[in-house]
């Protein structure tokens, strides 16, 4: 396996306006395609429901663009290889576009289960391509705070969705019109933005063996936390009904969680900066268990239970932040764009995965088993940090 050595920090390494411009591009191409799932996934679960479909032909749906996104990510390198990564990122975008003009049409279950899986597909090449053009154009001294501001961004556009589906209704043109308008720019953005050949192209591929096996505590804090989000989402409004909550409140449970995710990923990027990617990596591992095990306890006071989620969210979102950061410490060109290929694949199993193993955990430990879960998780991702980082301390010495 070709790997490179994580860069020192470099404080004068110049940004030039092009490696802005690429930046930004490629952070508003992701974003986009944030808006555009956080918008399509409530839209089409609450047109299912209001034609009368099953909860489980709703479940299905919800679960095809997870399954576009896992197929994707197994050819993502040839396609790479085969267009180019604008051409793709543009092509993408493109396919998105699409796959949204087809909700504006009457339910139809086959165009309309293509549309998802196209979603997926979209979604598997943007994530892995933009997160691979910002890992390669930021600077080693500012990775950490790029990112954080990536995933902040990101993180907006998500929930800027279900916020515009409740501003304007799920029958309104105008939330569709508004995703359609900001693909269309995202497009503009991509086209005018000069994209220069990554170092190292040349290297050969990343085989999966050689990924998970060189950086399987990175593998894992994708996975966690795309169970995490997942499950958050989906099992956070019915665990504050089981606790008591009123339907409000346990609504809000959720939006809690993400607004941690969206207002802590700059300052722990900039904290991965200034003291080291692996401490604060493990730092926000232990900070997820121990707040997430601290739930229960804080439900007394009404506080207590409000910061704690906030609280969750910032230090589990930086485990996601931070592992895309470290991979590009480690990986360039081609090798770079495979590892994010792979972190697609981990994200469409988890969140495949997520709301099935916190419903589990919830039936199994009542009523809070779904913290339980957090907890758990997270102190996995803990010991295999630690574990890791053993042999190279004893190297070390």
């Amino acid at each position: 396996m070709h790997t490179h050595e994580p860069q020192e920090p470099n404080p004068a390494a110049p940004r030039t306006r092009t490696d802005r411009r690429a930046l930004l591009a490629a952070i508003a191409s992701i974003s986009v395609m944030g808006l555009a799932t956080g918008l399509t996934l409530p839209l089409v679960s609450l047109r299912l429901f209001e034609a009368g479909a099953p909860a489980g032909l709703i479940a299905v749906f919800a679960a095809l663009p997870a399954v576009g996104t896992i197929l994707t990510s197994l050819a993502l390198d040839p396609l790479t290889q085969r267009f180019g990564p604008r051409r793709l990122l543009v092509l993408a975008v493109l396919t998105s576009l699409a796959s949204i003009l087809v909700l504006a049409t009457p339910f139809r279950a086959w165009p309309w289960a293509l549309s998802r899986i196209a979603m997926g597909v979209s979604a598997s090449i943007l994530f892995a391509l933009g997160e691979a053009r910002i890992l390669e154009v930021s600077s080693a001294a500012a990775r950490g705070r790029w990112a954080g501001a990536y995933a902040t961004t990101l993180t907006a556009c998500q929930f800027a969705g279900p916020a515009l589906l409740a501003l304007l209704g799920t029958r309104a043109a105008a939330p569709l019109a508004v995703a359609v308008l900001l693909h269309l720019a995202s497009c503009i953005l991509l086209l005018r933005t000069r994209w220069q050949h990554a170092p190292h192209a040349g290297e050969g591929p990343l085989a999966p063996r050689a990924f998970f096996g060189g950086c399987l505590p990175l593998a894992a804090a994708v996975l966690f936390f795309s169970m995490f989000d997942s499950t958050a989402l989906a099992l956070l409004p019915l665990y504050g009904l089981k606790i008591g909550f009123g339907t409000q409140a346990a609504t809000l449970m959720a939006s809690a969680v993400f607004l941690g995710d969206a207002c802590l990923q700059v300052p722990l990027g900039w904290a991965a900066d200034r003291f080291g990617r692996p401490g604060v990596h493990l730092a926000c591992a232990l900070a997820t268990a121990l707040v997430a095990l601290a739930v229960p306890l804080a439900l007394p006071v009404p506080l207590g239970v409000w910061s704690c989620l906030f609280l969750m969210g910032g230090a589990a979102g930086a485990l996601y932040t931070l592992a895309i950061v470290r991979l590009g410490d480690r990986f360039r060109g081609r090798q770079l764009i495979a590892a994010n290929a792979y972190v697609g694949m981990l994200w469409g199993a988890g969140s495949l995965a997520g709301p099935l193993a916190g419903s589990a955990a919830m039936e199994l430990w009542r009523p809070h088993g779904l913290m339980f879960f957090v907890g758990i998780g997270a102190l996995m991702c803990a010991a295999l940090m630690l574990v890791r980082a053993a042999p190279r301390a004893v190297t070390a010495r």
